[in-house]
C-alpha cells in the first residue's frame, strides 16, 4: 500500500483511502457493484456498528464520507489533526474488517434503488446518464450506480468476488494532508476479510469509444435538458492543458463566449457551460445546457454558431492570457482546502505514480500557445458530434 503525505500548516487534516477501481472496471454482470460496495462498507465491521461508525466520527467533531467515480473509489475522513489516530482506526477499519452481514445488504438494496431513482427523476442527471451510454458503448458510458436489476440480483458472494478481484492492498493509496500528517504511520496491516477472495489474475483491460448521434428523450417537463459533446484524448494526453485553457474561454466561466451569447445576449437559458471530461483511455470536450421546449432548437442553433466562430477564428491572445489567469487563480483556491489536494493526490498516484505538484501544472499552463489551442480546437469535429436531449420534444435538427 502506497502512503503519500503533505505536511500543511492547518488545524484539520483530511486523510483518505483509495482503490484504483470503478465503475468502468466492471463486466456486464458486475455493473453497479464497485458503488454498491462502497456503501456496504460503511454498514459495519466486526467491532463496530454502523450507528458507531457514525458516532465515532461525530463525536470528533468531524466527517467520513466516500464516493465512486468511473475508475477509482475514495473513502476519507477529515478532522482536527490530534484526532488523526482515532479518525484512520475508522477508516482502516471499515475497509480490513467490515462483516457485509446479509441482513444490512438486503437493506441497502432499497437506499441504492432509491438513489437510482432520484438520479432518474433528476433531469440533470438523467440526461448525461443517457448521453454516456448512448456515446460510450464501452464501460466507460455504464451507469455508476449500475442498475435496478443488477442491484437486486447482488448476493453477499458477488460483493466479496469483486472485493477480492480490485480490493488488492498493493494497489491501494493512502493520502493524507494537512497538519499532522507527517506523525502518523497509517498503517492498515495486511489482513483484510476478504482475503481468501484475493485473485491473481489482472485487471479488466480498459476500452474508450465514441460514437456520433443524436438521442431524443421525451418527457413531460417545462425545460428540454441537453448534452452534446465530441471525442477528445486521454489525461495523459500533454494536449490536456490546452484544452483546460480552451474550455474556460469558451464555456466554463460566466465571462465565456457561451454564457454571454447564449444566457446574456440572447436569454435562450439560465444554465450553460462546457467541460472537458477526461479518463485513462479517452476524453471529451462537452456541453451542457437546459431551455424551454419551444426554444431548444435555437438554442442548439445559438450553441452551433458558437463553435463554428470558434473554429473558424479560434481564439484571441487577449482570451488565452485571462483563461491563464483564471485557471492559475482558481487553482491555487483550490490548494487551500486539505480535502480538494488530498484527492487529487490520491490520484495523481493512481495515474502517474506521484503527486504532479503545482509549479509544474502552472508551468504547463503558462507555456500553452495560441497554436496549442488550435490544435484542440481542430478536434472538435461538429459532424462527430454526440447530442441527447431530454424534454417534451420530439425531435432537433443538428
Amino acid at each position: 500500500m502506497k502512503i503519500k503525505r503533505i505536511k500543511k500548516d492547518t488545524k484539520s487534516a483530511s486523510v483518505g483511502i483509495f482503490v484504483p477501481a470503478g465503475s468502468a472496471f466492471e463486466s456486464e454482470k458486475e455493473r453497479g457493484l464497485a458503488h454498491f460496495i462502497e456503501h456496504m462498507l460503511f454498514k459495519g465491521t466486526k467491532k463496530r456498528t454502523y450507528k458507531d461508525i457514525a458516532a465515532d466520527i461525530d463525536k470528533l467533531g468531524g466527517v467520513i464520507n466516500a464516493f465512486t467515480s468511473t475508475e477509482y473509489t475514495g473513502f476519507y475522513v477529515k478532522v482536527l489533526k490530534d484526532y488523526i489516530p482515532k479518525a484512520f482506526d475508522v477508516l482502516a477499519d471499515i475497509i480490513t474488517d467490515s462483516v457485509i452481514d446479509e441482513n444490512e445488504l438486503e437493506k441497502e438494496k432499497g437506499v441504492i434503488i432509491e438513489e437510482i431513482n432520484m438520479t432518474n427523476d433528476n433531469p440533470d442527471d438523467a440526461v448525461y446518464e443517457a448521453f454516456l451510454e448512448n456515446a460510450i458503448p464501452t464501460s466507460f458510458g455504464k451507469p455508476i450506480l449500475g442498475t435496478k436489476e443488477h442491484i437486486i440480483a447482488y448476493t453477499r458472494e458477488d460483493l466479496l468476488k469483486f472485493l477480492g478481484k480490485f480490493y488488492k492492498p498493493e494497489e491501494m493509496i493512502v493520502s493524507a494532508v494537512g497538519g499532522g500528517v507527517d506523525e502518523f504511520d497509517f498503517d492498515v496491516g495486511k489482513e483484510f476479510f476478504f482475503n481468501e477472495y484475493f485473485q491473481s489474475k489482472p485487471k479488466t483491460e480498459l476500452r474508450f469509444e465514441f460514437k456520433s448521434g443524436i438521442d431524443v428523450i421525451e418527457r413531460d417537463i417545462a425545460q428540454t435538458n441537453v448534452v452534446m459533446g465530441c471525442e477528445l484524448f486521454s489525461v495523459y494526453d500533454d494536449r490536456k492543458y490546452a484544452a483546460s485553457l480552451l474550455n474556460s474561454s469558451f464555456g466554463a466561466t460566466m465571462s465565456s463566449r457561451l454564457f454571454q451569447s447564449i444566457r446574456e445576449e440572447k436569454s435562450l437559458c439560465y444554465s450553460i457551460y462546457s467541460s472537458v471530461k477526461l479518463y485513462s483511455k479517452g476524453g471529451m470536450f462537452l456541453i451542457f445546457a437546459a431551455t424551454s421546449n419551444d426554444r431548444v432548437q435555437h438554442l442548439i442553433d445559438g450553441i452551433r454558431l458558437e463553435i463554428e466562430k470558434l473554429k473558424k477564428y479560434g481564439l484571441t491572445k487577449e482570451e488565452l492570457e485571462n483563461a491563464k489567469t483564471n485557471f492559475n487563480g482558481g487553482y491555487a483556491l483550490s490548494l487551500e482546502s486539505s480535502y480538494s489536494v488530498m484527492v487529487k493526490q490520491a490520484i495523481d498516484t493512481i495515474l502517474y505514480g506521484d503527486y504532479v505538484s503545482e509549479d509544474y501544472i502552472m508551468d504547463k499552463i503558462n507555456r500553452v500557445t495560441l497554436e496549442d489551442i488550435q490544435q484542440v480546437i481542430d478536434l472538435i469535429d461538429l459532424n462527430k458530434f454526440h447530442i441527447t436531449c431530454l424534454g417534451n420534444i420530439r425531435s432537433i435538427n443538428w
